[in-house]
């Protein structure tokens, strides 16, 4: 016979769900913005390396547009989607310019949050890096805001708008010979300078990111291949990614059987929630 819990022991159960639930949650939000901007990261580390970017080397590498949709796994539990779209212009013979949609949402326990995302990046030859000129962004749930970011100064400036509040940033440029590493990005345009990155043979790389309320840095090296197997497509030999700096726990895999795109990211820790890519499409001009 089981006893029946006190209103104490009733009143104890609430907060104690709760925290276990606002540290999965801070545990989902940096892995799943990832997914929504490194699902462009391409990883071909036998490529000769480029040196002065034409705008044509540039336009071959980045062409079609793609469609691609991620599932979030926890405990075993698909508990969110991401879907995200890149255009490219093909106004001109070379494209350098994109518009990048994203949608997504995460259901976990009584909690339900949703994030979108609209942003336009190109690729500056004189400075051999992309720019993002301006992003919006969406989420509601528990981090419910909604922030707008204009860029300038060649990346090195910015002015965000989160909800009311407006706040400026200015990227401090240390390292002369290395300046591309110091123009903030927005998510997704972040992920189209990893994936130049690493065309350029580079296997070391530091990133920054324009948030909400501060400037984020990553640094990312990529670490060894490694098989996993995917439940629908099998068996996939991936290169394995991970960040070495402050967001030490996110390891990411590229498959180069589907376009080097992010095919699986965790956090590498207890309880982890693990995305995957579960749909890949793109279209390209004939």
């Amino acid at each position: 016979m089981h006893a029946t819990p006190s209103k104490a022991q009733s009143n104890m159960v609430k907060p104690n769900m709760t925290k276990l639930t606002n540290k999965i949650l801070k545990a989902l939000t940096p892995l799943c913005l990832l997914a929504f901007f490194l699902v462009d990261f391409t990883s071909q580390l036998h490529a000769n390396v480029m040196g002065s970017l034409t705008a044509k080397t540039i336009s071959d590498f980045h062409q079609c547009d793609k469609d691609f949709e991620y599932d979030v796994y926890f405990l075993g539990k698909k508990v969110g989607y991401l879907h995200r779209q890149i255009k490219w212009d093909n106004s001109k013979p070379t494209a350098t310019k994109a518009t990048v949609a994203s949608y997504g949402e995460v259901t976990f326990l009584w909690l339900d949050s949703t994030y979108q995302q609209q942003s336009a990046m190109h690729y500056s030859p004189q400075y051999q890096h992309f720019l993002t000129p301006r992003f919006s962004q969406k989420l509601t749930g528990i981090k419910s805001r909604e922030m707008v970011a204009e860029i300038s100064d060649n990346g090195l400036s910015s002015r965000v708008t989160l909800d009311t509040k407006v706040s400026q940033y200015q990227q401090k440029n240390e390292e002369e010979n290395n300046k591309e590493n110091h123009a903030l990005y927005d998510l997704d345009t972040l992920g189209a300078q990893i994936r130049l990155n690493l065309l350029q043979g580079n296997t070391r790389f530091n990133l920054s990111r324009q948030a909400s309320k501060k400037v984020e840095r990553y640094q990312f090296e990529v670490a060894e291949q490694e098989v996993i197997i995917h439940e629908k497509w099998g068996e996939l030999t991936a290169i394995k990614v991970v960040e070495v700096g402050e967001h030490e726990n996110i390891v990411l895999w590229f498959s180069s059987k589907h376009d080097h795109q992010l095919i699986k990211a965790e956090l590498d820790m207890i309880f982890s929630p693990v995305v995957w890519l579960s749909h890949f499409s793109k279209q390209c001009d004939t």
